[in-house]
């Protein structure tokens, strides 16, 4: 899978931008400030239907400095080499609402996901273990968009339905509705939501199943040790649920909707399904929030991410697209090293950006294309790095 070639308009600081992509690892390299991760983000939102950054899709717009007046619109476009067959991408961004074209006809964010999976590596993940569990349920998720077009759907399905939830517990607060009439449309919410929740939860747990194995070797890897131990639990509640079967979740979660809908309504906010579980990292079995160095923690976070490309590439025969952001200045030298090894042997297309040239350059004989970029501005250089 290559991504040939990308079209934007009027997306972040890019009124205009259109570039071709030659083989080999592709870095984007200037100051901070400059646009690096707008470019990474697009992708992102080409491929995923979202921002890794924004939960407001309307705020990717070009907003110019000053008095300018603001764009109507955003416009991404790509062109993806995939089995030898050219597909062509569109994300047109307008009136807060979000359209999706798959060679010419309308198309899914989840069917792009699964079609066409990517990897991000940004400092937010490498800190997901020492940070709140929002961090650690979106590294989890990613895993799970990966899975099929059914996956995304389901996710995609359990948060349309919490909005939906959440907003009849703000109408309740508003008065807009009685808290009886409140509590009977909760009541009848639940057999919709809470096998949904069930279902999110149970690919999550797939999900961690899937990768143990690889998730071990890239930690071997990474720490250039074979003698590691390394597991993830899944807490619901604080219990491990990582060996509930799926009548047991449901189950559970039930039993909590009845106990907790009184304080759902007086906090209004949802307090039983996925969005608030969490997931426990050991690392020699011992919790690596509380018992790992940071050092340790991204470590262990870069070994989540090598085995969800491993684990792809095992399950799909095909190397998801990697994108880098500024990932490797965070690291430490030998993590560096020790992850630039990594993608060596892995033919997939990279995306990476970088402040600083310097970073080892050893990716085998894949050539390393540089694009400076300074004030939304992208230039090619014309030499090797």
């Amino acid at each position: 899978m290559k991504l040939e070639s990308l079209r934007l308009k009027n997306f972040r600081n890019y009124t205009e931008l259109n570039l071709q992509f030659p083989s080999g690892v592709i870095v984007f390299w200037g100051s901070n400030g400059q646009g690096k991760t707008n470019l990474v983000e697009s992708f992102y939102v080409l491929l995923k239907g979202d921002s890794f950054r924004s939960h407001s899709i309307h705020t990717l717009i070009h907003q110019p400095i000053g008095d300018g007046k603001p764009a109507s619109f955003a416009q991404i476009h790509g062109r993806i080499l995939q089995n030898n067959l050219l597909n062509d991408l569109k994300v047109e961004i307008c009136d807060r609402k979000k359209y999706t074209e798959w060679n010419g006809k309308k198309a899914t964010s989840s069917s792009l996901a699964s079609r066409f999976p990517l990897v991000l590596f940004a400092p937010e993940s490498l800190s997901a273990i020492k940070d709140g569990p929002d961090q650690r349920r979106q590294l989890l998720d990613e895993v799970v968009c990966t899975h099929s077009a059914g996956s995304v759907k389901i996710l995609k399905d359990f948060k349309h339905a919490l909005k939906v939830r959440n907003r009849l517990l703000r109408d309740v607060q508003k008065g807009i509705v009685s808290e009886n009439q409140g509590q009977a449309i909760l009541e009848s919410l639940d057999p919709s939501y809470l096998p949904l929740a069930t279902e999110l939860t149970m690919e999550r747990i797939s999900a961690i199943n899937a990768l143990q194995s690889d998730l071990q070797k890239a930690l071997s890897f990474v720490l250039e040790s074979s003698n590691v131990d390394i597991s993830v639990e899944y807490l619901i509640s604080s219990q491990n649920a990582h060996t509930w079967t799926r009548s047991d979740i449901l189950s559970q979660m039930y039993s909590r909707s009845m106990e907790l809908r009184t304080r759902e309504l007086s906090i209004v906010s949802s307090l039983v399904g996925p969005h608030k579980h969490d997931i426990r990292i050991l690392f020699s079995g011992k919790d690596s929030r509380f018992f790992c160095s940071q050092g340790q923690q991204r470590a262990v976070i870069l070994s989540f991410k090598m085995a969800q490309i491993l684990y792809h590439y095992r399950a799909y025969q095909v190397y998801p697209l990697l994108l880098l952001d500024d990932v490797l200045s965070e690291l430490d030298p030998i993590r560096r090293t020790n992850l630039v090894k990594f993608l060596r042997d892995i033919p997939a297309q990279i995306f990476l950006t970088t402040t600083d040239l310097s970073f080892s350059t050893d990716f085998g004989d894949r050539r390393l294309n540089v694009f400076r970029i300074a004030q939304g501005k992208v230039q090619m250089q014309p030499n090797e790095v």
